[in-house]
Formats: structure tokens, C-alpha cells, sequence
């Protein structure tokens, strides 16, 4: 390798590199190590064909490849992936906490309280991202009428807009995840509500953007943010109730956004199944739909699985119920 960077071979480099990777990509017990070991051989080489591709199309050539072979997967053996809802007594102290005007709400505050709270529903209700709620616009909210019934429906534009690029000056820019992930999200009445009060009277107004959740100086709220929005409600709960969050999540020390997507998705596939008359395909169908999965995705099946198991959680714990019941009668 030195001797082909020395002569500026990029053939020579490109094929090591290649031969190094496959090299470890095709033996199945490769290491943390051996991911490192690539990320810097990767990052080593690319340093060397970015000067040199400025006159040689063949380092172009060496740039493009490695980029697309991307980095090696850190391996997951071991692991166990926890993707469930929040308990119930997690969740409802959760909700109580972040409500607006909530003795225990963190925060001081009314339009912060008011603008968290928007985030909590916008995630637990609509399963968006972190980065789809940070791009959602004053604009993004909609509403029609049901040509059946004849009520006002409302539904969010999940999606990006052609001068996000330049409004956004956020060191972590958020993004739409995939393709598919661009949709609308139909939602409550009293959502919609919520939406245009945070708007009309406690988002923090900008001549220079115009994303739905603000910081108090009005700039757009960042990932960041909304992560320590969410440390603060986890240490506003009570031992009890997040002792029962670690149990279920595997040791996870607080709540984060993204927990509150795996709960939407978790209710959504029971509600979803039940009003496609038990047609698991057209379930799942509603559920790519819904959360802005691509057709190949197994995430569907992966949510799928964690409601039959809070199902069958529940199943047990209700005969249990009934079984300490009956015994309690019959020794009395």
C-alpha cells in the first residue's frame, strides 16, 4: 500500500481497499475492531484521493467507490433490540407530567410547556420522527371536508420544502429519512387545535424561517433540544415509573423521542389490524403508510410482533387476575 501511494497508483490502492474489505465483510464473526480497522483505512485513503482526484480521474473514480461502499455495520451480537411500548403507568405518568399547567411539568414557562407538549402529541400520536417534527412548517397543517360525512378533517404534510436548505442554519440539519417517508399524517381535531394555538400564540415569531417549534430567541429548534426536553420529563418521573421503563426497554436510562414513535406503532398495528377485519397484508399496508416505511422494510413486522407480545403480556396478566380471584373466594 505504501509503495502504490508513494507512486500515486490509484488502481493499485483501489484494488487493496477493495480486497481488504471484502476481506473482512465475508467472514461473519468480524469484530468491533475490524470495523474500526476499516473506518480508518477508508478515511486514510479517501484523505490521499480527494488531493490527488483534482487532476486524475482515476482518484475520482477511487473517491466514488469508497463512498459508496459506505462503512462496515458496528456488529450487534449479544444485543437484544427493544422495541415496545412504554408501559402504561410510564406513559400515563409521563403525559401528566408534560401537560401544560401540570404541577411536576419541568418546565416554567406556558409557551415552552405548550410548545413541549405539542411535540410529546405530535410524536406519540402522528409516530413521527425527531427530524420529521423538527421540519414540519407553521404551513404544514391542513384541513378539508369528508365528502362522506361532512366534517372537517385535518392532516399534517410531512415533508420538506424547497427552501428548507436555506432557512435551516442548525448545525445538525433534520431530514426526511427515506423516499417513502414524505406523507400526509391525519390527525384529531384537538390537535389541529393545539397546532394553531402553539402558532397564534406561543411560538416565538421569525422573519427568517418558518418551522413550527422555535427556541424562546425564535431560531428553529434543534435535535439537540428535544433530547434534553426529554432527559428533563425522565427526571420529572417517579422512581417507580421509570424503573418500570428500564425493565421494559432493556436498561435504557431515560425516555427518549423515539420511544414514543415504538408506542404509536405498537397501538397503531392493533388498531390498524382491527379495522382491516383482521387482514394482516392491508394492515401492514396502513402501517408503511403511516410511518413513512419503504415497501421492503421489516419494520412493519418488527411492531407487529412487539403488539402481540404487550398482548399477550396482558392476556396473562389478566388470567392471573382471575385465577388469584377464584382462589381468594374459594378459601373465604
Amino acid at each position: 500500500m505504501d509503495e502504490a501511494l508513494g507512486t500515486s497508483d490509484a488502481s493499485r490502492v483501489y484494488e487493496m481497499s477493495a480486497d481488504f474489505y471484502v476481506d473482512l465483510t465475508t467472514n461473519a464473526d468480524y469484530t468491533t475492531a475490524d470495523v474500526q480497522c476499516w473506518d480508518a483505512v477508508r478515511k486514510f485513503v479517501l484523505h490521499f484521493a480527494r488531493h490527488w482526484a483534482v487532476s486524475s480521474d482515476a482518484w475520482g473514480y477511487v473517491i466514488g467507490a469508497l463512498n459508496g461502499t459506505g462503512r462496515i455495520r458496528a456488529p450487534k451480537r449479544g444485543r437484544i433490540a427493544f422495541a415496545r411500548a412504554l408501559p402504561d403507568v410510564t406513559l400515563n405518568e409521563l403525559l401528566a407530567v408534560a401537560e401544560p399547567g401540570a404541577g411536576r411539568n419541568p418546565f416554567v414557562s406556558a409557551s415552552v410547556q405548550t410548545r413541549n407538549w405539542l411535540i410529546v402529541l405530535l410524536l406519540l400520536l402522528c409516530g413521527l420522527r425527531r427530524g420529521e417534527s423538527l421540519l414540519l412548517t407553521v404551513d404544514s397543517l391542513k384541513h378539508g371536508v369528508d365528502s362522506a360525512t361532512g366534517e372537517s378533517i385535518y392532516w399534517l404534510d410531512v415533508t420538506t420544502t424547497d427552501d428548507d436548505e436555506e432557512e435551516d442554519e442548525r448545525s445538525s440539519r433534520p431530514s426526511m429519512k427515506t423516499d417513502e417517508s414524505h406523507r400526509q399524517v391525519r390527525i384529531s381535531a384537538e390537535l389541529a387545535a393545539l397546532f394553531e394555538t402553539y402558532v397564534a400564540e406561543y411560538r416565538a415569531d421569525s422573519d427568517s424561517h418558518r418551522f413550527l417549534l422555535t427556541a424562546k430567541n425564535g431560531t428553529p429548534l434543534s435535535a439537540e433540544s428535544v433530547n434534553k426536553l426529554f432527559a428533563t420529563l425522565s427526571e420529572a418521573l417517579s422512581p417507580e415509573a421509570m424503573t418500570r421503563f428500564r425493565e421494559r426497554t432493556g436498561g435504557k436510562l431515560r425516555i427518549s423521542p423515539h420511544d414514543l414513535r415504538h408506542t404509536c406503532a405498537t397501538v397503531r398495528y392493533d388498531l390498524f389490524l382491527k379495522s382491516a377485519d383482521f387482514n394482516r397484508d392491508l394492515a401492514m399496508q396502513r402501517m408503511r403508510a403511516f410511518f413513512g416505511w419503504a415497501r421492503e422494510s421489516d419494520m412493519p413486522d418488527l411492531y407487529a410482533r412487539a403488539a402481540i407480545q404487550d398482548d399477550l403480556l396482558r392476556s396473562w396478566n389478566d388470567l392471573f387476575d382471575r385465577r388469584i380471584t377464584a382462589l381468594r373466594k374459594g378459601q373465604s
